[in-house]
């Protein structure tokens, strides 16, 4: 029986944040008449918003929306692509940019030999089939958000009057208080869950994000599925999407990677892996029954080999990963989060920070 992984996919598979790219071609949409207007900026306000919503203690009691999740940004900005793309739109600009990471198709191929690999993502449909799909991932081996933008279509008779007050009120408030999200927290609060129910939070309510506590859902169908323990699986992730898929992981004694991650992810992990390149995650998978003593052994000789691959200790990882590593010219950094201070925590979510931005670049801000 193979083992099993489940992955998001964002981040840790493509580089691409989906929502984020087409959030910034909303400005060349016709549809709304926001030419004017940065809405690669307003989707950056609203994840921060999200970010708010989760991070803030008490913030959802207080609003009232308990199963509100990290990720519902996708719910939040649904309205805006239905009015303004066909399914067939979104499904054209995914393929044309699937941002695969280097060696990634590498990796999954290697991976299939012995892994049943499943994706837990926050991202549409649209998207997340199309880049699955290119690495011979089975469809049902996919969650994710699902976007029926020709059936939601069909509610957004009336949205220029809210789209007025969201972008031309809100979003200018934003932009007037030097984009400082506490000027606009209120005008937030009010438009999506205190004011009436428009057609654009008709809409938004229709969409269910696979973000926070419904990714660790997937991985209960997913051990289910394949009658594999929580505590026999690796999960990676490298946002706020992805705390609830960790923190089950680390808690029932399994493999919680944060890739490429930030301060969200570290705290919920067990190893962090800092690495240009989708290969860099392969020793864990070869190590994956005995890790703690391969973390030990990376650890402490790391010193010795971390500016040349070929200077890996023979026996440490498998000649066939060695030789992946210096054939790439690469070498990730592999750090067991279970026996660090404070300090060296700090160091670490800066240094998967720096290489998130690097390999992202303008996705790699978000939280």
């Amino acid at each position: 029986m193979k083992s099993v992984c489940c992955w998001d996919l964002e981040g840790p598979i493509s580089v691409i944040d989906f929502a984020a790219d087409i959030g910034r071609l909303l400005s060349k949409k016709p549809e709304l008449n926001l030419q004017e207007y940065d809405m690669g900026e307003f989707f950056f306000m609203i994840s921060n918003y999200d970010d708010y919503i989760i991070d803030i203690p008490g913030v959802k009691k207080k609003l009232n929306i308990l199963d509100y999740q990290p990720g519902d940004t996708l719910r939040i900005m649904a309205p805006l692509y239905v009015a303004c793309f066909s399914d067939n739109e979104l499904i054209n600009l995914a393929k044309q940019n699937l941002g695969l990471l280097p060696g990634c198709k590498e990796l999954m191929a290697i991976l299939h030999q012995k892994w049943d690999l499943f994706v837990i993502s926050t991202s549409y449909t649209q998207f997340a089939h199309n880049v699955t799909a290119a690495l011979n991932i089975p469809q049902d081996h996919v969650y994710c958000t699902d976007l029926h933008v020709k059936n939601l279509k069909e509610g957004l008779a009336n949205i220029n009057d809210t789209i007025d007050e969201l972008v031309r009120e809100i979003f200018q408030k934003y932009l007037d208080n030097d984009k400082k999200l506490d000027s606009i927290i209120g005008d937030l609060n009010d438009f999506f869950w205190k004011g009436p129910e428009t057609d654009y939070i008709k809409v938004m309510n229709q969409v269910k994000v696979r973000g926070g506590k419904r990714k660790e859902m997937a991985v209960e169908d997913i051990s289910k599925r394949t009658s594999t323990p929580i505590s026999e699986m690796i999960a990676l992730g490298d946002s706020i999407t992805d705390i609830n898929m960790l923190q089950r992981l680390k808690d029932e004694g399994g493999i919680a990677v944060s890739f490429n991650g930030n301060d969200f992810t570290i705290s919920r992990a067990t190893v962090a892996v800092t690495t240009p390149n989708n290969l860099g995650v392969l020793p864990l998978f070869e190590a994956k029954d005995d890790i703690q003593l391969f973390l030990e052994k990376w650890e402490s000789n790391y010193e010795s080999f971390k500016n040349n691959p070929k200077n890996i200790p023979s026996g440490l990882i498998s000649e066939d990963v060695k030789k992946l590593f210096i054939q790439n010219d690469f070498l990730p950094e592999i750090d067991n989060l279970n026996n660090k201070s404070e300090t060296q925590l700090k160091a670490i979510i800066d240094k998967q920070k720096k290489m998130r931005k690097l390999v992202r670049g303008w996705a790699g801000q978000l939280g």
